[in-house]
């Protein structure tokens, strides 16, 4: 009798469709769960942006606010703090980076409709939207929403 190393051909093919069924199974959880984990990152970092807009206009006494231009925002202040000459608009100051929500997490940003920023005074109040506002992400067909009331904290 002849000694066989290895494993023949039909062997390798039942092993791979195996395989494969396994992955084919298991590929909608796992894009499902990554899209949440995006989702919920996204929606951290949110939250940070409206902590440090908060803080950044109490501790400087300034106007600042979250502005949001498509999928991006990021956190401004009034007056600047460095005095530009000859600038025709009263510019602001950049308070952190500009967060790409689409780039980094894949999701996509939506403030309520007619909305593009959102306002604290110097107090940390919530101003300028009235009420409530509204901050919708979304990725993969989850979605999750942050809701600013006007004393400028988060509910969820």
């Amino acid at each position: 009798m002849r000694r066989r190393d290895g494993f023949t051909l039909v062997e390798t093919i039942i092993a791979v469709v195996i395989l494969s069924l396994l992955v084919l199974i298991g590929l909608p959880k796992m894009s499902s769960a990554m899209a949440q984990n995006d989702l919920r990152g996204a929606r951290t970092t949110m939250v940070n942006m409206v902590a440090a807009a908060r803080a950044a206009s109490v501790q400087s006494n300034r106007l600042t606010w979250i502005k949001f231009v498509g999928n991006t925002a990021h956190v401004l202040a009034r007056p600047r703090l460095v005095a530009v000459g000859g600038a025709a608009v009263e510019p602001s100051d950049t308070v952190g980076t500009v967060r790409d929500f689409a780039g980094v997490y894949g999701v996509t940003v939506a403030p309520e409709v007619g909305v593009d920023s959102i306002q604290f005074d110097p107090r940390g109040f919530g101003a300028g939207f009235g009420g409530d506002a509204s901050i919708v992400l979304t990725r993969g067909g989850h979605s999750s929403t942050i809701t600013i009331d006007g004393l400028g904290r988060v509910r969820k």
